[in-house]
C-alpha cells in the first residue's frame, strides 16, 4: 500500500522494571542453554501495573509530546498479544475513557505480536479516508505474568516482557512520514500454535500456558517439512519487507534503520536479514536484547529508542517490521521528516 500524506506525529512507550537475564538464569527460571543461545541480556516486567494501564500512560506521553487535538481523533486500534485484566472486557474503551475520551470508535486488533503492525496497517488505509484533520492512535499492551504464563518457558527463542506503547498518526506533517505499509499472511501455518483440539473454556490460569508443546507436536506432525516450514516463517518477514520496500521505492542499501521484533539470535529471519546485506549493527538487536520481546510493542518501543537516542535524523529511511502467529507479517518503510521533542539529535 503507497501512501501519501500519512505521518507520524508522536510516540509514547511505558516499560516494566529493568530485570538481569543472568539474575533469571542464576535462580533457575531461565535455562543457562537458551541465554548463551539466544543472547538476550535483559527484560522488563510489571509485579503490579496491568497491560491497559501501561498503555495508558503510554498514550499520555505521546498526547503530551504530540501536537494532534484529542477532537480530531478518529479511531483507537488497542493490539495485545496475552491477557489484557478481565474475561469478556473491553480494554480499548478502557484506555480511550481514561486517555482522550470522546466518541470515536475504540477496537482490538488480534494478531498476537504482528497486532501492532497489524493495527498501523489498518489505521493508515482509515486514514486515508478521513479529512486533514484526521488522526488515529495505535496503543499496545502486555503483561505476561504468572501464574497463566512463564515469562522464561511458556515460548521459545525469547523472553517475554512487560509494557505499554502509543502511536498516533496524522494527516498533518508529523517527525515520520510513513511510506508504505503492507500485511500478508500463510495461514497454511496456522497449526502450529493451534494445539491438539479446540476447547470449550479458556485456560483456567493455575498452570503457565504453554506455547511450546504445541509448536512441537505441529513440527512432530511434520517431520519431513522442518526445513521447508522454517524456511516459510523467515521468509513471510522477508518478503513483506521487500514488498514495502519496493512500493516505497526504496533499496535496502538506502534504510537507515531497521526496528524488529525483539526475539533471540536463534530465530532463524535473522540469518534471512543477514543474507539481505541487514547486519544486527543496523537494527535495533542490541536494545532489543535487553529489554525482550513485548509482545505486539516492539516496533514502537525500537522507533522510539533510536529517536530517543538521536541516532536518526532528518532524510533517514527506516524499516519497522513484524511477525504473528498466524502467520502474519507486516512491514512499513518511514521517513524521518524532522527530530522530534524528545530526540537528542534535536538538541546535538
Amino acid at each position: 500500500m503507497l501512501l501519501h500524506d500519512v505521518y507520524i506525529d508522536a510516540l509514547g512507550v511505558r516499560l516494566g522494571e529493568q530485570l538481569d537475564l543472568a539474575d533469571a538464569v542464576a535462580d533457575g527460571r531461565y535455562p543457562a542453554s537458551e541465554h548463551t543461545a539466544n543472547g538476550l541480556l535483559g527484560a522488563v516486567c510489571s509485579d503490579d501495573e496491568f497491560a491497559p494501564d501501561m498503555a495508558i500512560t503510554a498514550v499520555r506521553q505521546a498526547m503530551e509530546r504530540g501536537s494532534v487535538d484529542p477532537a480530531d481523533i478518529r479511531l483507537l486500534l488497542h493490539a495485545s498479544t496475552y491477557f489484557q485484566g478481565q474475561d469478556i472486557w473491553t480494554p480499548a474503551s478502557y484506555i480511550q475513557q481514561h486517555t482522550f475520551g470522546g466518541r470515536a470508535p475504540s477496537i482490538e486488533v488480534d494478531q498476537k505480536s504482528n497486532g501492532g503492525m497489524a493495527a498501523l496497517g489498518l489505521a493508515v488505509s482509515y486514514l486515508s479516508a478521513c479529512d486533514d484533520d484526521g488522526a488515529v492512535v495505535i496503543t499496545t499492551g502486555e503483561r505476561f505474568c504468572a501464574p497463566g504464563w512463564d515469562r522464561f518457558r511458556s515460548e521459545s527463542g525469547t523472553v517475554m516482557s512487560d509494557g505499554g506503547t502509543a502511536m498516533v498518526l496524522s494527516r498533518r506533517p508529523g517527525f515520520a512520514r510513513i511510506l508504505s505499509s503492507v500485511l500478508t499472511s500463510d495461514p497454511s501455518l496456522e497449526g502450529m500454535y493451534r494445539g491438539r483440539k479446540l476447547k470449550d473454556a479458556p485456560a483456567s490460569g493455575d498452570k503457565p500456558i504453554n506455547m511450546r508443546a504445541r509448536k512441537t507436536e505441529f513440527m512432530r506432525k511434520h517431520m519431513s517439512d522442518l526445513e521447508a516450514i522454517s524456511l516459510q516463517v523467515a521468509g513471510g518477514v522477508g518478503a513483506c519487507m521487500r514488498e514495502a520496500l519496493d512500493e516505497a521505492k526504496t533499496d535496502v542499501a538506502d534504510v537507515r534503520r531497521f526496528v524488529m521484533p525483539n526475539v533471540g539470535q536463534t530465530v532463524r529471519w535473522w540469518q534471512m536479514l543477514a543474507e539481505m546485506g541487514i547486519g544486527k549493527d543496523r537494527t535495533t538487536w542490541e536494545f532489543g536484547r535487553t529489554i525482550s520481546h513485548l509482545g505486539a510493542g516492539d516496533q514502537v518501543a525500537g522507533l522510539d529508542h533510536l529517536l530517543a537516542a538521536g541516532e536518526l535524523e532528518p532524510g533517514d529511511r527506516v524499516v519497522i517490521a513484524g511477525t504473528g502467529y498466524g502467520f502474519n507479517w507486516g512491514c512499513a518503510v518511514l521517513e524521518i521528516v524532522s527530530n522530534p521533542s524528545w530526540s537528542t539529535a534535536r538538541n546535538a
